[in-house]
């Protein structure tokens, strides 16, 4: 089946493929039973292939056909193709919130919680962009020496930080501004900026900076 499929997308490019012919050329050789079969039942199963956006590896791998190295291939392949589909001016400036917000809008339905900060030069270009922590939830699981070890391994000098609420409610949590005042400190200590802290769900974005910044001192 997978062969065929290749043979046609040679000759007719990707284009030519259905959900189900993409689902099965990933799915091809990654485990027992017809991939065709499986890949038609994850389809069914999640309603359309923005339905996989949804879903966790252990949702997945449950479903009939699937194990758990389907679930991870299939989930690698979809957060590949969401950062090819990313905004062509990666070297846009982040002067605003909207900026980040806009920028890293493909976290704001993720169902789970992501923290990333972004560095950024003088004139707010990123300069680097690191994801440390995922399945985030209120800072328990995450500390200042996390955060900090990396950006000064990265030689980051200014910073903003951001992270999704999968509830879809973007209000700053009480543990938010907790914590943001906590890496604000230890950013001091460090001679590093903290410009923002930026939170996108599904129902919109907030940033502390405009909503607790006598509170928490930006610099």
């Amino acid at each position: 089946m997978a062969e065929g499929l290749r043979e046609r997308m040679v000759a007719f490019g990707t284009a030519s493929l259905t959900d189900t012919d993409l689902l099965t050329m990933i799915l091809s050789g990654s485990g027992p039973g017809p991939t065709d079969q499986v890949a038609q039942q994850v389809l069914s199963s999640v309603g359309s292939l923005g339905g996989l956006l949804t879903r966790r590896a252990s949702e997945l791998a449950a479903l009939p056909g699937m194990t758990e190295a389907r679930a991870d291939r299939l989930l690698a392949a979809v957060e590949l193709g969401r950062r090819a589909a990313l905004p062509k001016d990666l070297g846009a400036p982040l002067k605003l919130a909207k900026d980040v917000a806009d920028r890293f809008a493909r976290y704001a339905s993720d169902p789970n919680e992501t923290f990333l900060a972004v560095g950024v030069n003088a004139r707010n270009r990123v300069t680097f962009l690191g994801t440390i922590a995922t399945g985030w939830e209120s800072g328990v699981n995450l500390t200042t020496r996390q955060v900090f070890t990396i950006l000064a391994k990265e030689n980051v000098s200014r910073v903003i930080f951001v992270h999704n609420h999968p509830s879809g409610d973007p209000t700053p949590s009480a543990e938010d501004v907790r914590f943001t005042k906590r890496l604000i400190e230890a950013a001091e200590l460090l001679e590093i900026k903290v410009l923002d802290h930026v939170i996108v769900s599904s129902g919109g974005f907030s940033n502390l900076r405009s909503s607790h910044g006598s509170e928490l001192n930006f610099k």
